[in-house]
C-alpha cells in the first residue's frame, strides 16, 4: 500500500539532490549499498524490473547519479574538460578494457543472453564510476569514508537487537536454516554485511589520521569496538580472514599502528564476550578451514567445476556471465550440490572460467594500475618521514580507497561479488579524482 508513495518520495528526494546537491549523491550511494532491504520498499514495476532488476535504493541512486553528472556535461564546458581527463586516465582505460573484453565474448558465449546482460550491467557500473569522478573533487575525498563509518555504526543497533533476541528483521527464514544464527541487519547475506563492517573499520583508520584532536581519539577507538562486535555477530569466517588481510595492509601502508593493535586487542576481547554469550559462533569459527558461505563439499564441487571449465577453455573462457550455464551443461550434476548453487563463489575462478587467461591478465592490470596509483600518491608526499607528518596528504585518502577495493576483492574470494559491488567502482573513481592535476572550476552545491 505504501510502496508507491515510497517510490515517489524517493524519486523526489533524489531529484532534489541531483539539482541542488549532486555531490551528496556519492556518499549517499555508499550508504544505500548497506540497504539491500530496500527491495521491499518499492512496488513491482513489471517489464522494467526485467531490464533493471529488482528496484532498490542503490539502483535508484545510481541512475540519478548518472543523470546528475551527464546532464552537467551537456551544459558545462568545464565538466566536459574534466570528462576528457577522466576518460584518459589509465585506470579508466583498463576498467573499460575489461568491459570490452566481456562484450567481445558475446561472439563465442555459451549463453548469449547472460553475456549481454552482464556486459550491460558492467557498463552501467562503469558509467557510475565516471559520474562519481566527475562530481567529486579532492576537497571532498573524506565524505564517502564518513558516510560508511556512520552507517556501519548505526547498523549496530539492528545487529545487537538481532544478536540478543535471535529475531532477524529480514530474511530470517533463509538464514535460520544454518545451525548458527548469523545477524544480517539490512543485508541479504551476512557475509556482505561483514564486508561492509570491514569497510567501516578501514574508514575509521583513515578518519583517525585526518582528525588530530586527542579528545576524539577514544571516540574512534570505541567505534572500532562496536564495529568488531558487529563483525563477530555475523559469524562470517570469510569476513574475519578479510579483516586480518586488511589489518596487515594497514600496518604496511598507514602510520597509525596503535589503532591496528587496538583492533587486534579489542577483537580478542569482543570475540571472547560474544563467544561466551553465543558459544555456537565459536563452533562455527572452528570450521574456518572447511568453507565459508556454503558447505565445504559444495564449495569444493564448484571450484572443481570452474577449474575444469578453465582447462577446457583456457585462453578466452566461455563468455562473461556464463559459469552457471556451462555448469548445467554437464561439467557436474547440479542436483548433487546442496542448495543448488551455480556460482564458483570465488572471483578469480569465475573470471578464469568465463574469460580465461585474457580476463585474468586484465584483472591483474587493474590491480597493477591501482597499486601504481597509490605509489604515485606516495611519491607526491615528499620524503617518507615528511609524508607521515603531513596529515592532509592525499596518500592517506588514496590508501583508504585501495583498502576498500582490496576488502571487496578479498571477500569476493569467499562470496563472489566483486565487479558487481558499487563500492569497488566508487573506490576506483576516487583514485582517479586524487590523480587529477588541475582543479576544475565547478560549482556543484
Amino acid at each position: 500500500m505504501l510502496q508507491w508513495p515510497a517510490l515517489v518520495l524517493t524519486i523526489l528526494l533524489l531529484g532534489y539532490l541531483a539539482v541542488k546537491k549532486p555531490v551528496w549523491l556519492v556518499p549517499l550511494l555508499a550508504v544505500t549499498v548497506a540497504l539491500e532491504i530496500s527491495i521491499n520498499w518499492y512496488p513491482n514495476l513489471g517489464f522494467l524490473e526485467k531490464i533493471l532488476g529488482e528496484i532498490s535504493l542503490t539502483r535508484l541512486t545510481s541512475i540519478v547519479l548518472i543523470l546528475a553528472a551527464f546532464s552537467r556535461v551537456l551544459f558545462l564546458e568545464e565538466m566536459r574538460k574534466k570528462l576528457g581527463a577522466v576518460l584518459k586516465d589509465p585506470l579508466t582505460l583498463i576498467l573499460l578494457a575489461y568491459i570490452i573484453l566481456g562484450g567481445i565474448s558475446v561472439v563465442y558465449s555459451a549463453d548469449f543472453g547472460k553475456t549481454v546482460t552482464e556486459t550491460v550491467r558492467l557498463l552501467i557500473l562503469f558509467t557510475v564510476f565516471i559520474s562519481i569522478a566527475l562530481l567529486m573533487d579532492k576537497e571532498r575525498t573524506l565524505m564517502p569514508f564518513q558516510a560508511v563509518h556512520v552507517t556501519a555504526l548505526l547498523l549496530a543497533l539492528i545487529s545487537f537487537y538481532e544478536g540478543m533476541t535471535g529475531n532477524l528483521i529480514w530474511q530470517g527464514d533463509k538464514l535460520l536454516v544454518e545451525q548458527t544464527l548469523r545477524v544480517n541487519a539490512t543485508f541479504v547475506d551476512p557475509n556482505i554485511f561483514a564486508r561492509y563492517i570491514i569497510l567501516g573499520v578501514a574508514s575509521n583508520f583513515i578518519l583517525q589520521i585526518y582528525n588530530r584532536e586527542k579528545r576524539f581519539k577514544w571516540v574512534y577507538m570505541a567505534c572500532l569496538a562496536v564495529l568488531l562486535a558487529e563483525l563477530v555477530l555475523t559469524g562470517s569466517r570469510g569476513g574475519f580472514l578479510t579483516l586480518l588481510a586488511i589489518l596487515v595492509a594497514t600496518l604496511i601502508f598507514l602510520p597509525n599502528k596503535k589503532a591496528v593493535l587496538w583492533v587486534l586487542g579489542l577483537g580478542a576481547l569482543c570475540g571472547a564476550i560474544v563467544v561466551f554469550l553465543r558459544p555456537e559462533i565459536w563452533e562455527r569459527m572452528l570450521t574456518i578451514t572447511m568453507g565459508f558461505a556454503i558447505s565445504s563439499e559444495q564449495r569444493l564441487y564448484l571450484w572443481k567445476a570452474a577449474i575444469a571449465i578453465f582447462k577446457d577453455h583456457p585462453l578466452i573462457g566461455t563468455g562473461l556471465g556464463t559459469f552457471e550455464t556451462v555448469f548445467k551443461q554437464g561439467y557436474f550434476d547440479l542436483m548433487n550440490i546442496p542448495g543448488g548453487a551455480t556460482r564458483s563463489h570465488t572471483t578469480i575462478l569465475t573470471i578464469a572460467s568465463e574469460l580465461g587467461v585474457v580476463g585474468l591478465t586484465v584483472l591483474t592490470a587493474i590491480w597493477a594500475a591501482i597499486l601504481i596509483r597509490l605509489a604515485r600518491l606516495f611519491s607526491l608526499g615528499h620524503d617518507y618521514l615528511g609524508m607521515f607528518r603531513d596529515y592532509k596528504n592525499e596518500y592517506f585518502a588514496g590508501t583508504g580507497y585501495v583498502l576498500w577495493a582490496a576488502t571487496v576483492f578479498i571477500s569476493s574470494q569467499a562470496e563472489g561479488r566483486f565487479f558487481e559491488d558499487p563500492i569497488f567502482w566508487l573506490s576506483c573513481a576516487m583514485l582517479v579524482v586524487l590523480k587529477l592535476s588541475r582543479k576544475y572550476r565547478l560549482e556543484l552545491d
